[in-house]
């Protein structure tokens, strides 16, 4: 007689272009349907990778059209005004105002919004974290309840006054890298023992599959193509990139560099005085925006050099792919950066300015032996990581 399945429920925010949402679309493709039933709870149901959802098997897919609203911003409470929930969107205009201040607070309150599940589950785990924490810990019933962080706290630390308060009420918090690990553990001693490590899943199998479909917008016949993956923002570096693609063009160097990201809503006066930099440094030809995409594997593999220019990372998944794909990568010192790579082994490791970055980037472009040495050791730690679920495994196992 067969065993009856563990009901599991997780929650995620948006399926946006980000790295927590490739992981999750990632672990609901690993995870065991066979031990458990998997429902997947969107509290806001938008995103390029909502279009994945339909090719992973056996998830339910749980979405809450009055919880979706909250997370609409005024064009939310609008709504929610023609309907006739005034409280709630008196409550979220509270909510919005509130972030301006404690974002911590904020998160709480946007929590005590978001309408309670009627079902129990055996597990339940907050992908996400902050609100979502707040939200599984008060109003969901599970048997089991597990948080992921997927940065490095000590660059995150916004929500510390109630996440201190929240983490005491959860069976475990995982996080992505041991750099990561260290820090929660810093800000959260008593974590000690609950909280661990479960890397991203990047199957490398897939990716080098889906990396050999045929592109037709990464057309460059000059020397070099860069190509560098994630949101365009301050947090992602764009501004200093462009700083150094001026120091690389006035040095003579042919080249376009690719940006594969989305413009978030609060970026876009960032984005617009990007571009006028871009124009006033005669930059058109050099540079090129190609919004998000759902396959970045094929761009991945016809670039020449991988840059990535991140001010803040936990532990990134375009990194990860980037290395199973053995581009020779330039990348920022952000604090975890020690997790992925080590300086002129795998990768060349800059500091956070334009003129570090150019420097990186030439010397890396036109040291072919350096290229190849990189590229020899990327192949040498290569590794499908599947088996990371195991963690997660264990966990829950622990004590059902």
């Amino acid at each position: 007689m067969s065993r009856m399945k563990k009901k599991i429920l997780f929650i995620v925010g948006t399926l946006d272009s980000g790295g927590v949402s490739k992981s999750m679309i990632s672990l609901l493709n690993t995870i065991d349907k066979e031990a458990y039933d998997v429902s997947l709870l969107i509290t806001n149901p938008t995103g390029l990778f909502m279009e994945l959802l339909s090719h992973v098997e056996c998830v339910k897919i749980i979405e809450d059209a009055e919880m979706s609203y909250l997370f609409q911003h005024f064009k939310g409470i609008e709504i929610l005004l023609k309907k006739g929930h005034f409280l709630l969107a008196i409550g979220n205009l509270m909510r919005m105002a509130l972030t301006k201040v404690d974002r911590g607070l904020a998160g709480w309150l946007l929590s005590r919004l978001m309408p309670a599940i009627q079902k129990e589950f055996d597990i339940i785990v907050d992908y996400g974290g902050q609100h979502q924490l707040y939200y599984m810990v008060d109003k969901l019933r599970g048997k089991k309840k597990i948080s992921f962080f997927h940065n490095d706290y000590a660059q995150w630390p916004y929500y510390y006054r109630v996440d201190r308060l929240y983490y005491k009420k959860v069976d475990n918090v995982f996080t992505i890298s041991d750099v990561c690990l260290k820090s929660l553990l810093d800000y959260f001693p008593y974590l000690e023992g609950k909280a661990r490590v479960m890397e991203n899943i990047s199957p490398c199998h897939l990716i080098e599959s889906m990396a050999d479909e045929n592109i037709s917008d990464m057309n460059f016949s000059g020397k070099y193509i860069f190509l560098t993956l994630g949101h365009i923002c301050p947090d992602k570096g764009t501004d200093f990139a462009i700083k150094a693609m001026d120091i690389l063009k006035r040095k003579g160097m042919g080249f376009r560099w690719y940006f594969m990201g989305d413009i978030r809503q609060d970026s876009v006066v960032f984005y617009r005085n990007i571009l006028s930099e871009i124009k006033k440094c005669e930059l058109e030809e050099n540079v090129c925006f190609l919004g998000t995409r759902i396959n970045p594997y094929p761009y991945l593999k016809k670039a020449d050099l991988y840059i990535h220019p991140s001010r803040f990372e936990g532990k990134s998944i375009a990194l990860d792919e980037a290395k199973i794909l053995c581009k020779p990568i330039v990348v920022t010192c952000f604090s975890t950066v020690s997790d992925q790579f080590e300086d002129n082994w795998n990768a060349s490791v800059c500091e956070m300015d334009a003129e570090s970055l150019a420097a990186a980037i030439e010397d890396l472009a036109i040291n072919v032996e350096k290229r190849q040495k990189y590229i020899s050791n990327l192949k040498k730690e290569k590794r499908d990581n599947s088996n990371a679920i195991n963690v997660l495994y264990e966990a829950i196992n622990s004590s059902l």
